[in-house]
């Protein structure tokens, strides 16, 4: 019982730095950056594919998402630090986050072309 309480004691964390108001603003214009980047590349790509429809209809659809994966990861790679996003201290949760935005602005914008 005591060694429990000794572990859970030891396992606090340490106070959280407070963040000052420009890093705080800092952080939102490039979570703005990384949602808007991967929105126009996902839109740019449905497009594409709307217009390119008959060259792609044959292909199997995980292939033709994969390669946008492929190409979008790449694009962003290349834009984003003229955009002064930091790349280097992108995790995987932040490459995921933007590639599943580009599939998903991808997949809705193509569905709306599709449509009309």
């Amino acid at each position: 019982m005591k060694k429990e309480k000794e572990e859970k004691e030891e396992k606090k964390e340490e106070p959280v730095k407070p963040v000052s108001q420009e890093e705080r603003k800092r952080a939102l214009i490039e979570g703005i950056k990384k949602t808007a980047v991967p929105s126009f590349i996902g839109a740019a790509f449905a497009l594409l594919f709307f217009l390119a429809g008959e060259q792609i209809s044959g292909k199997p659809w995980i292939f033709v998402l994969m390669l946008v994966v492929i190409v979008s990861y790449y694009i962003q790679r290349l834009v984003y630090p003229y955009l002064d996003v930091r790349v280097k201290e992108f995790g995987t949760k932040d490459w995921l986050y933007v590639e599943f935005m580009t599939i998903i602005f991808l997949l809705v914008v193509w569905i709306i072309l599709l449509n009309k």
